[in-house]
């Protein structure tokens, strides 16, 4: 038991490696998701057919948003339990575990039953057309039906994440997309049951991880060891998950509605425009999957080495996990900048598509690294506890300027470069908002 809490404690050891190895198992295990993704995408296409397709991409707005919503919520538990952990107070990691366990299975199992009964009036709200309006329903009713599956993964996942184990939780969810791969071919091309086939291969998937993730806190020595006859709710945790989660959870359900805007200024732009942006966001997924992985893994650092007191040992973190960041953006921003021309050629194969994705490319290609500083900050931050003000600080410097860019600038000179400059802009923003209210906030916690 000692070996595996000295082995997944981040107060002790070279910080490189031991970032280098709580980041890597969540970046493999993210590329590996989007790897799933293309593959239902193709498999859905090719044997479940376009309404099909159109039918799920229509209501991924929907179904993200009450996920995102949760998943920002259940950080409040992995923050709390960081801080524990590091400051080695078993009883309170162990309280916590419990009372984040029951909350997720229960207020997925609350979600469910609210997705289900308003999904016809989200449907309708969507205004989604006639032709898919009964498939897409479909989906929703199954799709919600296993939230309970999805949120226990998720805050076994951030639990595990929490005590320094990122690994672990990364192996369930590689095993999961396998089997929603298999199933995809079983349920979609073997026995074609449509929308159907595809939610079901997604809950199976949810339960199959959740089944793992509860019976690894089951079985495990760490500190979060989950116990049958110690499964309840400890009111104190609870409000704490709560008072943490909640700006998390708003931040997550706000922030994509400024990109939605964004995107409804771009399709004026027509078909290529929509599809050379499609091509970037193809090209750049690298840039979000790695400053998601080192943001998570810099509020888990801090975290554990604030409730350890180890304060000047989390300040070092945060910049060795922000200049790790750098590197590796700016190298994949390199990469994009000149060979975006023939990489864009393996998503598409209309060069007039082409062009427009090389210019937006040579334009943004070199200023993802402006993004990072905005992207993991918050993360340093919130790992002390500290999760309205970084909240606020997203919501003005990524979401108010970007609208207000949208309504004051773009009518001046409406283009579409001059659309999406608004995401340049708002990264510098957004980082140097953070950069100065870190070095305030951090002063205030003496080593």
């Amino acid at each position: 038991m000692e070996y595996a809490q000295k082995r997944f404690d981040l107060t002790e050891g070279s910080i490189w490696r031991k970032m280098i190895c709580f980041a890597l198992p969540i970046l493999v295990g993210s590329l590996l998701q989007q790897l799933y993704t293309t593959v239902d995408a193709v498999i859905i296409g090719q044997f479940a057919g376009k309404n099909a397709l159109a039918a799920i991409d229509s209501v991924y707005s929907l179904i993200k948003l009450p996920v995102n919503f949760f998943t920002g919520l259940s950080s409040g538990a992995t923050i709390i339990i960081s801080q524990y952990y590091g400051a080695k107070e078993r009883e309170r990691v162990s309280d916590t575990s419990h009372t984040a366990l029951l909350f997720a299975f229960f207020g997925g199992l609350a979600l469910s039953v609210l997705g289900i009964f308003l999904a016809p009036f989200c449907l309708r709200i969507l205004k989604l057309p006639d032709d898919i309006f009964h498939d897409a329903l479909i989906y929703v009713r199954i799709y919600f039906g296993g939230m309970a599956a999805s949120m226990t993964y998720n805050i076994g996942a951030g639990i595990f994440r929490a005590v320094g184990n990122s690994k672990t939780p990364s192996y369930f969810l590689i095993l999961a997309n396998i089997l929603n791969v298999v199933l995809d071919v079983l349920f979609i091309a073997i026995f074609r049951w449509g929308v159907a086939g595809v939610a079901l291969t997604t809950v199976f998937s949810q339960i199959l991880s959740a089944f793992l993730v509860t019976r690894a806190l089951v079985k495990t020595d760490l500190d979060c060891k989950i116990h049958r006859n110690k499964l309840r709710f400890h009111p104190a945790y609870l409000t704490q998950m709560i008072r943490l989660g909640l700006p998390i959870g708003i931040q997550s359900t706000l922030y994509p509605l400024a990109n939605m805007m964004i995107q409804s200024n771009i399709n004026a732009f027509g078909t290529n425009s929509i599809a050379a942006w499609a091509v970037c966001g193809k090209l750049d997924f690298l840039i979000w999957l790695i400053t998601d992985a080192l943001c998570a893994t810099i509020s888990t650092f801090v975290a554990q080495n604030y409730g350890a007191q180890k304060l000047e040992r989390a300040k070092r973190g945060v910049w060795i996990g922000s200049i790790l960041s750098m590197v590796l953006v700016a190298s994949i921003g390199a990469i994009l900048y000149f060979w975006n021309i023939p990489l864009g050629y393996l998503f598409v194969s209309d060069s007039d598509v082409i062009a427009i994705s090389s210019q937006i490319m040579s334009v943004l290609a070199p200023l993802y690294v402006v993004y990072v500083l905005g992207a993991v900050l918050p993360g340093a931050i919130r790992g002390t506890g500290e999760t309205i003000k970084p909240m606020i600080l997203t919501l003005v410097g990524s979401c108010l300027s970007r609208v207000l860019w949208i309504v004051a600038v773009v009518p001046l000179h409406p283009t579409l470069m001059m659309v999406l400059i608004c995401y340049p802009v708002s990264w510098g923003i957004t980082s140097v908002l953070y950069l100065i209210f870190y070095h305030r906030w951090m002063r205030r916690f003496k080593a």
